[in-house]
């Protein structure tokens, strides 16, 4: 008899080294892969894909592709977390099995999904082809990222960064690439998925739209970070980049926040390249963000000069946030900015009370200082590309008639 063949995807869980040396030991099935990546799992022959819910790749347009290739979906869940189980049941996998469970039990589930000797196989669907965006479109939208230091609020001027040129009436998405602390999904509220895994997924593999990682919330179209820090190690740096020149295919702004470490990062003791600074190399503008401290502004010039050894020719718009209302300070400040670097633009963004509040309601910053404050930054760093953007700008200048 033949024995199934499966592929195990890559996990520190206990189950996967188990499952696997009882299969060496004592048969029932053969491993065909151990897989780290979702093109693997789509590219190899085999019977079952064997997988922890935790894995962030597993997504239904995953398994909709794998289906679509004849093959079986076996989800392990862990019992002590309720939703893992009913996770596995949204995303349309085949059977699931507790990660307690005996290996023979693994082995009798897996035989049980595998196909019957003699019946006529479905044939593998036409392959999954990736998206085709021209070159021309790839380069058309403009490309702002927005970072800085950690804790110097550079989210929170991002996201209003978008609404300000949304505002315009310009086509703009804003992009969580932060890999150290994503936090636009839960400023916003949003749920986990739809996230950038998703726009990466559509591009590199095909796996469902595009459009479908983009979601709607506080007056702007957002595409959430991954949910941890362990999820990006199943991405690629270039990938990120390819995700945001396809967003920017027919927009006119892509904004991103990315983390305010351009180092390589480290997880798990192993230093890997990081996505913030693959994507800063990419940026048509940066926009650096900083505290309004002595503090601040030294890691706030340090960031730049981190930055522009990346992207040493796109123009460099500095935000003080919380910046003191006294102008002497501010004026040291700008002396001590001057001295540094000469950037394209300085902006300070005084402290609102508006911003908390809305922090709090996971909703927009209401209109106030903080807002009009950024609203001028936007009109700085953020050209106006579109014919409805240049008109909204010539009402303004006109005022009403």
């Amino acid at each position: 008899m033949v024995e199934p063949e499966v592929a195990l995807v890559f996990s520190p869980e206990t189950w996967v080294e188990e499952l696997h040396r009882y299969l060496a030991d004592h048969g029932g099935a053969r491993v065909r892969q151990i897989v780290m990546e979702p093109s693997l799992a789509l590219d190899e022959q085999y019977d079952t894909l064997v997988v922890s819910h935790r894995w962030p790749a597993l997504t239904r347009a995953l398994v909709d592709a794998l289906h679509a290739r004849s093959r079986r979906v076996l989800g392990v869940f862990d019992p002590e977390e309720p939703a893992g189980r009913e996770h596995l049941a949204q995303l349309g996998v085949d059977a699931a099995i507790a990660a307690g469970a005996a290996a023979s039990d693994f082995v009798d589930v897996i035989g049980r999904l595998a196909p019957v000797p003699g019946a006529s196989p479905v044939p593998d669907a036409t392959p999954l082809l990736l998206p085709d965006f021209p070159t021309t479109a790839r380069r058309h939208a403009h490309v702002l990222v927005v970072g800085g230091p950690p804790g110097s609020g550079a989210t929170e001027i991002a996201l209003e960064l978008t609404r300000a040129v949304r505002a315009r009436g310009e086509a703009v998405v804003i992009v969580d690439a932060d890999e150290v602390s994503p936090s636009l999904a839960p400023r916003l509220g949003l749920a986990i998925e739809p996230n950038l895994r998703t726009a990466v997924d559509a591009v590199q593999f095909g796996l469902g739209a595009l459009d479908a990682s983009v979601v709607h919330a506080a007056e702007v179209d957002v595409v959430g970070g991954f949910p941890s820090v362990a999820a990006w190690s199943h991405v690629r740096p270039g990938e990120v980049v390819d995700a945001l020149d396809a967003l920017a295919a027919g927009r006119d702004h892509v904004i991103v926040n990315v983390s305010g470490r351009l180092e390589d990062v480290v997880h798990g003791g192993h230093a890997r390249h990081g996505v913030a600074r693959a994507v800063t190399a990419r940026a048509d503008a940066l926009v650096g963000v900083g505290a309004g401290t002595p503090v601040g502004i030294t890691r706030l010039l340090a960031w730049v000069a981190e930055a522009r050894a990346l992207a040493p020719t796109p123009p460099v718009h500095l935000v003080v946030n919380r910046a003191p209302g006294d102008r002497f300070r501010r004026g040291e400040i700008a002396d001590e900015v001057a001295r540094t670097f000469a950037p394209a633009g300085l902006t300070f963004v005084p402290g609102d009370v508006r911003v908390e509040t809305a922090a709090w309601e996971a909703a927009a910053v209401a209109r106030g200082p903080f807002t009009e404050a950024v609203a001028h930054l936007a009109a700085a760093a953020v050209p106006v590309r579109s014919r409805a953007g240049r008109e909204a700008r010539r009402r303004r200048r006109s005022g009403p008639r």
